[in-house]
Formats: structure tokens, C-alpha cells, sequence
């Protein structure tokens, strides 16, 4: 019987007692009753069995337990008292090494007092020895300085110093340190003359003498100087030469005065890069002090001189942008070549090297406004010019508008080349004015057509739809130029986001760059402005907040021409109902009141309801399919042109309101009116009506009630009135001077 499962975790008597059933009747080959009654009686035996035999383990076990556990009481007794024993000898222990302590400690202090003064004597010795050959030196340093001997002096003067290290502690130091410098001085006056030469021939053997003997008096950093002051002098020289030589040119090879220098410079201090990794084997950065030096030093200025060509130039920007393109190349191959020589500069030098290639032309940039607006100015005064009639205008307003974003896009690219966006904000500022001026156009062409609209010519033609067109044509013309101006303003906020990153980084780590020389607070206020720009850009609902005063002027564009479109829709209109009349005194000789159908609309009211039908056959050619710029303008102008409806139907509304209107308001002007006058007006406005109905539209609530009030019986007139305007009541009341019952 397997009676380990017994102790298992997952222990299942049922599981337990079935398996061992099943093995049971697989051994005995039988699975009756009989069998199962023997298979329980075995195991039961068996299970009684094993359990007598646990508890038996389990007594034997106890018994030794109780019979082990004095002589564990025991032992554990014993090790305590051996751990008190071992804590006894350790306190004895730290007792005698602090007494020990105690003892040597004075005797150690009195070692170290003796070791000290033994040195003291031991430097006043040495002292007292040097001073002795202090003199000897000194007579032997005059000597080699009567012989010009370099090489003796130079031995001479290391041991002086020495000699001069070792008489520190002695009194007259100071004295002797001033005696050394005047001896560096003379020599460093000794060998002047020929390290110019060397530097000037560039002997690289003979250089490296004169690097040992000044690095052994520690005037190294004199010789670089020397270095510096030869190779400076070398190429004022040559600036002046090529100045010269680019002063016998002509105009356009006179410009190239500053490539040329750039190119020899950069070719050269290739040259010496190699040269001086060579010669001061830890220091390659001489070269690119020296452009750092020699650039602002040159004389006549680069800024003397580029003014002096801009004076006599007629194209300005294009020089300027010329000589930025100039600078950015030769700053671009000064990197480069940093890079490929693995160099890397001192924060200091960084800056320097940075302001010298850039430091002048700041004063062009601060130019570059002025120049670019003149620029500008001149070139939109050139498109302002006054047109013969209407259709010329518009369509030399469709050209202008084109050339116009033409140079703002160049004015954009020359502001990058010239300096790299750093005028981007004085830029935008002065385009203000650029696009105010080109607005005026606007203005004046909306001024012609409202003249032409006036005059006798045109109000004489009732079918010349050519102002429509016009106007028509010039709301294509805003909606192009506004969708210009969004996108133009989305390429300068682009170009301010790019233009504050680069603001944004560390200046004295990469590449040097043009944005590390700008002034701290010129910087500051860069990207404030920037950063105002963006906030004005989040908060704009109409614009982006570059241009919002633009954008309110063309606004008021749109909604003017639009207003001169209705005038030329609503001009034969008016002119029909200037000459309505009626019949103030119309009364009948026998006094009988004739009915409402023995009256005919009149010829006026027929004229103006024969117009409004023929308008939608004129209408439908031009906003039928308007295009997607002119659908933008009608939009601006008004909210209804957003349903889903044709533009020309909604036109045609707007042309119907203000006929109900201007109907209405010379209704309102009559002051007295007959019962058969009434009755006239009542048919010409159920004319009005119809016709309206014909074209899908209805008079608007005003003239119905004015309609309801002329067909009111007096006697009904207080019923009838009811729910319409009190004004209206009133003022029909007094025209046909029906008196009040209230």
C-alpha cells in the first residue's frame, strides 16, 4: 500500500481509496461485492497497522526528547559562562591599549616637531648654498648677454631659476623674483628678432628651438604672440593689397573683394593648423585666434569699404545679400575644418572667432529694414496707377496682387540671406504699412465703380450687367489676396518657430553660427516678440494673428463691394419706384367706391416685378458655380451664403429684402391716402407678392402687415390690426385717416 499520497498537498481520500480499488480488482481480476468487501477489509487492517506504528515513532521520539533535554541545559550554562569570560579579556584588553596610547602619543608629537625643524635646516642649507652662487650666476648671465650667446643665457637663466626656487624662505625674495623677470625681458628682447623671422619664413625647425626656450622661462605664451602679431601683420597686407587690386576692376569684380581675401585666409590657416599641431603640440587653436584677431583689426574696415560700394550700387540688396552669402560660406568652411582637425575651442575663442566674422555686418542688418521698405515701396508705388474705366482697373488689380506676394516672397528670401531672419520682426512690422498701401487700391477701384454706378451713362443702361461682373470679379480678387496673406502669414510664423529654436540654443557648444553673436538683450526681445506673435496667433479667431488690422480693412472691403453689388442690382429698382404716385385726391365724381379687381397694378410696380424676374437668367451665369475663391468672399460677406443653396438664389434674396424695404419705407412716407389710393397700393403689393412667389420668395412681414392694414374695412380696421406692428397701425391709420375708437 502506497501511503505517501497520504502526505501530499493536494491529498483527495476519494481519488486515493478509487485508485487503489482500481489496482485492487486489475490484480485480482474481479469487481463484485465480494471483492470490494475483502479490498475494504485489507485496507483497513492495513491503515490500523500503520497507525500503530506512527504513534509507537511518535512515543520513541518524545522519550529521547524529555531524556536530551538536562544535558542541553547543561551545555547551554557552560556556553555562557565561557562568553562573560571572553568579554572579561576583551575590556582588559582595550584598557592596556589605551594606556599604550597615552604613553607614545607625546613622544610621537615630540618625532614629528624634530622631523619638521630637520627639514627647516635642511632648506636654509640649500638656501645658504644658492645664495653663494646667486652672484656667480648673475655675473654669468651679463657675460652671455655681452656675447648675445641665446643658447647660454637660456642655461644660465633656468638654473637662476633654480637658484631663486631654493632661496624662497630667505629674506630679499621679492628683490631677487623682479631680477629674474628683467633677465626674461632681456632675453625674450634677444631673441625677438629672430623669431619673427622664423615665424615670417616658417622654419618649423628653428621655431621649435625657440618653443623649448620659452617654454623653459615660461614665456610660451609670449612666442604665441609673436606668432600672432606675425601672421596679423602678414595679412593686413595682403588686405590692403587686395584692395587695391579689386579697386582696377569693374563694378561687379570690385564685390568680389571679400570671397577673394575669405579664400586665401581659410587656404592658409589650413596651412598653419598642421603647422602649429606641429610646432605647439598641445595648442592648434593659434590659427583661429589669429582670424579672431586680425578680422575687426583690418583696416579700412569691411564695413568702410562695403558702404562705399552700396553708395555708388543701385542694387543694394543684392550686394548685402552677396556679401552675407560670403560670410555664412566662410564660416561654413572654418567649421568644417575645425570638425576634420578635431579640434575644439575654448568657450572664449568660440565667441570671439563668432563676432569677428559677424560682429561688423550687424550694422547691415539693422540697415536692412530700410532698405528692403524703400524697396518695396518703390515697387507698389510702380502698381498704383489710376485706370480708364472699371474693367481695366480689376483686372490690373488681379495683376498687382499676384506681383505683390511675388516680392513679399522675395522680400522673405532676402531677409534669410541677408540675416538669417534676424530683421524677420522688423520685416513684418514695416509690411504693414506695404499691404495698407496696397488695400488703398481697393478702395480707390470700389470709389470708380460706385462713381460709375452714379453716373448718367450707366443708370441710363438698366440691362448693362458689366458692374456686376466688375464687382463680381473684384470680390475674387480680396478672396484671392486674403487666402494669399493666410498662407503668407503661416510661412513667417514657420519661419519665427525656426528662427527661436535656433535663438534658443547654447552659444558657446556646435557649430559657430550668426544667432551666437546677437546681444543678449537684442535676443531677449527677439523672442519675446516671437513668443508674443505665438500667443497673438492662439487667441486670433479671423487671422494669425500677424495681420489682424489687414484682415479687419479687408473685411470692410468685402462687405463694401458687396454693398455696391446690391446698389447696382437695386438701382433700376429705386429708379421705379421714384415714380410711383399715387393718387392722392383719386376720388370718384359719384362717390361709389370701386372694387379691388376693377384696379391693374401699376406700370411702375409691373416694371419692377418684370426686373426681379428677369434677374435670375443674369445672376445664375455668374454665381451658378461660383468658384471656390469667390464662394470664400460671398461667405466673408454674408452668413446666408454658407447654406446650401446657390449663391445666385441667395443674392437674389438679399436684393428682394432690400426692395421690400426701400418699398416699405416710401409707403411709410405718404401722409395721406384715399380709399381708392389704398386699394391701389394693396394691388400693387399682391403684384409684388406674386411675382415674388413666382421666384420662390415671399415680402417680408412688414409689407404684409402695411398689405392686411390697406385692405382693412374702417369699421374692422381695430380688429384687423391685431398682432401687427403699432407703428404700422398707427402710421396707416393717419394716411387714411380713419379715426381711432380707443
Amino acid at each position: 500500500m502506497d501511503v505517501s499520497a497520504l502526505s501530499g498537498p493536494n491529498f483527495s481520500p476519494a481519488e486515493w481509496i478509487n485508485a487503489n480499488y482500481k489496482k485492487f480488482v486489475e490484480e485480482n481480476g474481479r469487481d463484485d461485492s465480494d471483492a470490494a468487501s475483502s479490498f475494504i477489509r485489507s485496507y483497513v487492517a492495513k491503515l490500523q497497522l500503520y497507525i500503530f506504528n506512527v504513534n509507537n515513532a511518535v512515543e520513541e521520539s518524545s522519550r529521547q526528547v524529555v531524556a536530551s533535554m538536562p544535558r542541553i541545559a547543561k551545555e547551554s550554562s557552560s556556553l555562557h559562562g565561557e562568553v562573560r569570560l571572553l568579554q572579561e579579556k576583551m575590556s582588559a584588553m582595550r584598557l592596556e591599549v589605551a594606556a599604550v596610547q597615552n604613553e607614545t602619543g607625546e613622544c610621537m608629537a615630540t618625532l614629528e616637531r624634530l622631523n619638521t625643524k630637520s627639514q627647516r635646516l635642511q632648506v636654509a642649507k640649500e638656501s645658504l648654498q644658492e645664495s653663494d652662487g646667486w652672484g656667480n650666476l648673475l655675473a654669468e648671465l651679463e657675460d652671455g648677454f655681452e656675447r648675445s650667446d641665446l643658447k647660454g643665457v637660456c642655461e644660465k637663466l633656468m638654473a637662476l631659476q633654480k637658484s631663486l626656487y631654493a632661496q624662497e624662505q630667505l629674506a630679499g625674495h621679492a628683490e631677487r623674483v623682479t631680477q629674474v623677470d628683467d633677465f626674461k625681458n632681456r632675453l625674450e628682447a634677444l631673441a625677438s628678432p629672430s623669431v619673427v623671422q622664423c615665424f615670417a619664413e616658417g622654419n618649423l625647425e628653428q621655431a621649435q628651438h625657440y618653443v623649448q626656450i620659452f617654454t623653459s622661462i615660461q614665456r610660451l605664451p609670449q612666442l604665441q604672440q609673436y606668432y600672432r602679431a606675425v601672421q596679423k601683420n602678414f595679412w593686413q597686407q595682403q588686405w590692403k593689397q587686395t584692395l587695391e587690386l579689386q579697386g582696377t576692376e569693374s563694378q561687379p569684380q570690385q564685390q568680389q573683394f571679400l570671397t577673394l581675401y575669405y579664400d586665401q585666409l581659410l587656404e592658409h590657416c589650413q596651412r598653419q593648423v598642421k603647422w602649429c599641431s606641429n610646432l605647439f603640440v598641445d595648442d592648434s587653436t593659434q590659427p583661429f585666434l589669429v582670424i579672431a584677431e586680425l578680422l575687426p583689426a583690418l583696416q579700412p574696415t569691411r564695413d568702410a569699404h562695403i558702404l562705399q560700394l552700396l553708395k555708388t550700387s543701385n542694387e543694394r540688396l543684392e550686394m548685402l545679400a552677396q556679401f552675407a552669402q560670403v560670410n555664412q560660406s566662410f564660416l561654413l568652411h572654418l567649421n568644417s575644418l575645425l570638425e576634420q582637425s578635431h579640434i575644439t575651442l575654448p568657450e572664449e575663442l568660440h565667441r570671439l572667432l563668432g563676432e569677428a566674422v559677424f560682429e561688423y555686418f550687424h550694422k547691415f542688418i539693422l540697415q536692412y529694414p530700410r532698405l528692403e521698405e524703400t524697396q518695396l515701396s518703390t515697387q507698389v508705388d510702380r502698381l498704383s496707377s489710376n485706370q480708364a474705366t472699371p474693367s481695366d482697373a480689376v483686372r490690373h488689380l488681379e495683376e498687382s496682387t499676384r506681383k505683390l506676394y511675388e516680392w513679399l516672397k522675395a522680400a522673405c528670401e532676402r531677409c534669410f540671406s541677408i540675416t538669417s531672419d534676424l530683421a524677420l520682426c522688423k520685416l513684418i512690422t514695416l509690411l504693414n504699412g506695404i499691404f495698407k498701401r496696397q488695400l488703398e487700391s481697393f478702395g480707390r477701384i470700389q470709389r470708380q465703380i460706385g462713381l460709375s454706378l452714379g453716373s448718367a451713362s450707366y443708370a441710363a443702361q438698366s440691362e448693362n450687367w458689366s458692374l456686376l461682373q466688375y464687382t463680381m470679379s473684384q470680390l475674387q480678387c480680396l478672396a484671392d489676396f486674403q487666402a494669399q496673406l493666410h498662407q503668407f502669414e503661416q510661412d513667417l510664423h514657420a519661419r519665427m518657430a525656426s528662427l527661436a529654436v535656433k535663438l534658443s540654443k547654447p552659444t558657446n557648444r556646435g557649430p559657430i553660427t550668426i544667432f551666437q553673436t546677437c546681444d543678449h538683450s537684442a535676443r531677449n526681445q527677439l523672442l519675446n516678440t516671437i513668443a508674443d506673435y505665438q500667443q497673438k496667433k492662439s487667441e486670433a479667431t479671423d487671422s494669425l494673428g500677424i495681420f489682424p488690422q489687414i484682415y479687419a480693412t479687408l473685411k470692410g472691403h468685402f462687405t463694401d463691394t458687396h454693398d455696391i453689388t446690391l446698389n447696382i442690382l437695386l438701382q433700376p429698382i429705386e429708379t421705379h419706384l421714384a415714380h410711383i404716385r399715387p393718387p392722392l385726391d383719386d376720388h370718384s365724381a359719384s362717390g361709389i367706391e370701386m372694387p379691388s379687381f376693377s384696379f391693374a397694378p401699376q406700370e411702375s410696380i409691373t416694371q419692377i416685378g418684370q426686373y426681379l424676374l428677369t434677374l435670375p437668367q443674369h445672376l445664375e451665369p455668374l454665381l451658378l458655380s461660383p468658384s471656390a475663391l469667390l464662394k470664400q468672399a460671398l461667405e466673408v460677406c454674408n452668413i446666408k451664403y454658407t447654406q446650401a443653396i446657390p449663391c445666385a438664389d441667395v443674392l437674389l434674396s438679399l436684393v428682394v429684402e432690400q426692395c421690400c424695404v426701400m418699398y416699405q419705407t416710401q409707403i411709410l412716407h405718404i401722409k395721406s391716402l384715399p380709399t381708392s389710393a389704398a386699394t391701389q397700393l394693396s394691388v400693387d403689393i399682391e403684384y409684388l407678392s406674386n411675382v415674388l412667389e413666382e421666384l420662390g420668395l415671399s415680402i417680408n412681414l412688414q409689407l404684409s402687415q402695411i398689405l392686411t392694414l390697406l385692405k382693412a374695412a374702417p369699421d374692422q380696421y381695430l380688429t384687423l390690426s391685431s398682432g401687427c406692428e403699432p407703428r404700422l397701425v398707427t402710421a396707416i391709420r393717419q394716411m387714411r385717416n380713419i379715426i381711432s375708437t380707443q
